[in-house]
């Protein structure tokens, strides 16, 4: 028998049972079309949607390396805008780790205009101005080496935010609210307030119909921004709040306490007139301070051995986890004096029940009454504020 003989049936059995890498259409899977930079997809005109599974990009030995990140994977998309131009794109909705970066000049000379990693999640999103006929190269990558999948890459013409002047000033209906905005174009009036300089100021106001403590932060913005809060007319505003790079970073917070029908108006600016970007902006009320007590019941138990069980309530006006409890009992028997200590950590959704067994440190515990103190300390993190409770009373032990 010939080898190819052999070799027909050896196959067909292979095939049979799976064992050959064809697929049923015959064809593997591919590449994306513009996964070469000589292959980009031409954006033709703005607005600009594009969808791709990037799972089988590769990377070409002379794809550039992106100043924010590594990456891998990658695919391609050119712009020549006809005119000057500011553009935004993102890669909101894909769902996998995506790089975004900007490039001009030509294959193996390109110089990076934007590049961004984990805008918002593990997506993507850049500013950049736009030259006429000067062609802005973006290239989708994967974070590093991990892998593609579905890409939905969104490309548009920047404009001036909506809410550049106070007089346009984007009305807060309800808490808590988010805004994503570009200030790159927005612009600065003559009579904005200052708070550690006014540049591409945007305005927002809320008024309440309650008293609440009110947080505003900048945090997840790309450029370093500046937060004040204000009550007036234009022209004649008051500052009730300032800040500039909270915590040091160059995002910003402001707390304030905003009382029912009044109208309290939020600028957010650029540090000393520095360049805008891409703002996030989050409002929020802050809960009211926790309160928080704690009682003991007055009858409570001592075992053979002189260990004592004492028992109470904690209380608290609103959740709270991790309230760290600590207290003594202290008996006196003829002229000796038993000391004990406990303590540990309880939490509190409503009233919560607790109970500590005490070991005497001078001496072990008898029948009769006992001195019992117990104390709360919690760190409210919303309102960075430590809370404290205590109560002290008789106890009588029993066996």
């Amino acid at each position: 028998m010939s080898r190819r003989s052999w070799l027909r049936p050896a196959l067909t059995a292979l095939v049979a049972l799976g064992l050959v890498g064809v697929t049923a259409s015959g064809a593997l899977a591919q590449p994306p079309p513009n996964d070469d930079f000589d292959n980009a997809i031409v954006i033709a005109g703005l607005p600009f949607t594009d969808t791709q599974d990037t799972s089988e990009a590769t990377a070409a030995p002379d794809d550039p390396e992106p100043s924010c990140v590594g990456t891998s994977h990658t695919v391609w998309y050119a712009l020549t805008p006809s005119t000057d131009v500011t553009v935004t794109a993102n890669t909101f909705g894909s769902d996998y780790d995506t790089t975004l970066s900007v490039w001009t000049g030509t294959r193996g000379a390109l110089a990076e205009v934007a590049c961004n990693d984990d805008f918002e999640s593990l997506q993507s999103k850049v500013s950049f101005d736009a030259a006429a006929g000067v062609t802005a190269f973006l290239m989708v990558g994967t974070f590093f080496d991990s892998p593609g999948g579905s890409l939905v890459l969104s490309v548009d013409e920047l404009v001036a935010a909506p809410n550049d002047d106070f007089d346009d000033a984007t009305v807060i209906t309800a808490l808590p609210f988010t805004d994503d905005v570009s200030t790159t174009q927005a612009t600065t009036a003559a009579d904005d307030p200052d708070c550690f300089g006014m540049g591409h100021t945007v305005w927002y106001s809320f008024t309440p119909t309650a008293g609440m403590t009110v947080q505003a932060d900048t945090f997840g913005s790309d450029y370093d921004t500046t937060l004040s809060v204000y009550t007036g007319t234009r022209g004649s505003l008051t500052q009730i709040a300032c800040n500039d790079n909270f915590a040091f970073s160059q995002s910003s917070r402001a707390r304030f306490n905003a009382t029912a029908g009044t109208t309290f108006f939020i600028m957010v600016g650029s540090f000393d007139e520095t360049e805008g970007g891409e703002l996030l902006l989050r409002v929020r009320v802050i809960p009211p301070p926790v309160v928080l007590g704690v009682t003991i019941d007055p009858s409570g138990s001592v075992d053979r051995n002189g260990v004592a069980t004492i028992h109470g309530t904690v209380t608290c006006s609103r959740e709270a986890s991790g309230i760290s409890m600590f207290g003594t009992l202290r008996q006196q028997v003829g002229k000796r004096v038993s000391v004990g200590s406990f303590g540990g950590t309880i939490d509190c959704s409503g009233p919560t029940a607790w109970s500590a067994a005490v070991i005497g440190e001078t001496g072990t515990y008898r029948r009769g009454s006992a001195q019992a103190t117990v104390g709360l300390t919690f760190f409210d993190e919303e309102r960075e504020e430590e809370v404290r409770a205590r109560a002290s009373r008789l106890v009588q032990l029993r066996s």
